[in-house]
């Protein structure tokens, strides 16, 4: 087999590789095996309605208690969050798990365009009918309640594959 060379920087020195990767093929990994690893749609459905759920309750209440009048507008905004985040792991997870790279791929960018339009509309649907809305509480609920639902997925799938938060 040839040696592929290449500079490293930041100290120009040559570098020689065996079995060069090669754009479009996964490269060889000799005696490393591949486990399927397989996420149940409906616990991540859950892990994200979980986390969003409470993060938004969490912080419209957290919101009331410092600030007078952000609470609703924290609960519109986790709100929009909430309902934009259901229909992007509906959307992901309703597909078959036996199709191509390519159609998973496509699946999961037409997930995420899909909640930030439905994220722009509600949005803006709020802001054009709603008296005396809060934009902090808005924003803030709204931004939590969106990463919450990530950290949420995020769980669901190490819990998954069997490993434990540290702590």
């Amino acid at each position: 087999r040839a040696l592929c060379c290449s500079i490293k920087w930041p100290n120009n020195s040559m570098v020689a590789a065996r079995n060069p990767i090669e754009i479009g093929r996964m490269p060889e990994a000799p005696g490393a095996s591949r486990s399927q690893i397989t996420v149940n749609p409906g616990d991540v459905l859950r892990w994200v309605v979980v986390f969003a759920g409470a993060t938004m309750v969490l912080t419209a209440a957290l919101l009331a208690l410092l600030v007078d009048g952000q609470a609703r507008s924290s609960l519109l905004g986790g709100g929009i969050a909430f309902v934009a985040n259901g229909y992007s792991v509906w959307r992901v997870f309703s597909a078959p798990a036996d199709i191509s790279g390519e159609v998973t791929l496509f699946n999961l960018y037409r997930a995420e365009f899909g909640k930030l339009v439905i994220i722009g509309a509600l949005c803006a649907t709020a802001f054009a009918l709603v008296d005396q809305l809060a934009v902090g509480g808005f924003l803030a609920g709204l931004l939590a309640t969106l990463l919450a639902a990530t950290i949420g997925a995020i769980f669901a799938q190490r819990n998954d594959v069997g490993e434990q938060p540290a702590g």
